[in-house]
């Protein structure tokens, strides 16, 4: 039947059939209508504050269950970084005709020697402190008196010094401290087995990691770019970490010897350690040195104490270091004090070197992998510039998702093997 007119009703007539309508054949019926688009990303039935609250609250039912599994989080999470620094040496090697288990053998020996090395002059700075301390004894007293002599001037006598003091300290929580610092010195043998096994499962499990890469690649391209960015800012972070911090402490090694301060080298090592917890680790480090020099020579060489490592600090961490490396984490000031703060609460005392890494990995999962979350990064990141958008990744383009650290090439075993999706 003809289709009618919309307003007379009256039949309309079929345009004129050209020599080409003609000679075509009959057009199929009509296929039946399109199923319904998917409705969109955002759920118009929740408003963006629920959303908001909603993802506040896994979190935190997440950070609590972390909180309770700390003993272990934490040491795997510090063994799969220091894996995923050093996974470019292997690839390295592979294309210089080294068999990869003994590369592999080879980048476990430097991760545990690199760990262990610090704990070790970790400890060693302790026993020395605890060796030295004992000779200031009559130092301690002459300062304790002179002290007693002002106060005395003030109007304040010895006994109501006492009882300030008393007040101000609490012995409960001195005792608590205390307690707490041994747990965390018993732990260090324990977290040391745990974070030494997974850095060995990990190191062999991702000695050929290139089919799984690709494979990732296809079926979850946004997550590959997450994480490809990830390794690719927790590289960055252990490498520009150890190297400009390696060199502080040398300087401030120098600096002590110069000054006549004790135990420069042991301070040097304190400072090499604490420059990877991120914006109070200088004040931690600059403490110590500063406390004994004005123990042994007086307040004007802890002032100049100060003055040095504070120089030091701002013009090689703060003028020379983005010359070389720029941003390397790409997360501002603020975020990283906060993540300090937080990863400290939540993970323990290894958390204050792990907040960097932490963030990071939290931020590649939740915000780098949504389209949709793009805009928290506005907050978290350095500068005035936006970050750039997520990309998707082509399987040719594996540069993206270099999750080894040195991207596939053919010279690199299975790299252009194709990946099929089940």
């Amino acid at each position: 039947m003809r289709p009618d007119s919309a307003k007379t009703g009256r039949p309309t007539p079929f345009p004129p059939a050209t020599t080409s309508d003609q000679a075509a054949p009959a057009s199929p019926a009509p296929a039946s209508p399109a199923p319904a688009s998917p409705a969109p990303a955002d759920d118009p039935g929740r408003s963006q504050g629920e959303t908001i609250a909603f993802t506040v609250a896994a979190l935190v039912v997440c950070c609590v269950g972390m909180y309770y599994a700390s003993r272990l989080i934490g040491p795997v999470f510090l063994a799969l970084t220091l894996v995923i620094t050093v996974r470019p040496l292997i690839t390295w090697a592979t294309r210089h005709r080294i068999p990869r288990p003994v590369s592999a053998l080879a980048a476990i020996v430097i991760i545990y020697a690199f760990v262990v090395g610090l704990f070790a002059f970790l400890g060693i700075a302790v026993m020395q402190l605890i060796d030295t301390l004992p000779s200031y004894s009559n130092r301690f007293a002459d300062i304790w008196t002179q002290l007693q002599d002002r106060l005395t001037r003030l109007g304040m006598s010895q006994t109501d010094l006492v009882a300030q003091a008393s007040k101000a300290v609490d012995t409960s929580k001195v005792v608590g401290f205390a307690q707490a610092l041994l747990e965390q010195i018993s732990g260090i043998g324990s977290m040391l087995m745990v974070m030494g096994l997974t850095v060995l499962f990990l190191m062999f499990d991702m000695a050929r990691i290139e089919r799984r890469t690709r494979a990732l690649v296809m079926l979850k391209p946004s997550l590959a770019s997450a994480l490809a960015g990830f390794a690719e800012s927790v590289r960055s972070y252990w490498l520009v970490s150890t190297v400009f911090g390696l060199i502080v402490a040398v300087f401030d090694t120098m600096a002590l010897w110069w000054l006549d301060v004790p135990m420069a080298v042991t301070w040097g090592v304190v400072a090499f350690i604490t420059n990877y917890i991120p914006n109070i680790g200088f004040v931690i480090g600059v403490m110590p040195p500063a406390l004994l020099a004005a123990v042994d020579s007086g307040p004007w060489t802890a002032l100049w104490v100060i003055v040095i490592y504070s120089l030091l600090n701002f013009v090689i961490q703060s003028i020379i270091q983005p010359k070389f490396t720029g941003d390397a984490v790409g997360l501002n000031t603020t975020v990283t004090f906060i993540s300090l703060l937080f990863w400290s609460q939540v993970i323990g005392a290894l958390g204050a070197i792990l907040a960097i890494p932490l963030t990071l990995f939290a931020k590649a999962l939740l915000i780098d992998t949504d389209r949709r979350a793009a805009w928290v990064g506005l907050f978290l990141s350095a500068g005035d510039n936006p970050p750039d958008p997520i990309a998707q990744v082509d399987l040719d383009d594996l540069d993206r998702a270099d999750l080894d650290g040195d991207g596939p090439d053919p010279a690199t075993p299975e790299a252009d093997e194709p990946v099929t999706a089940h």
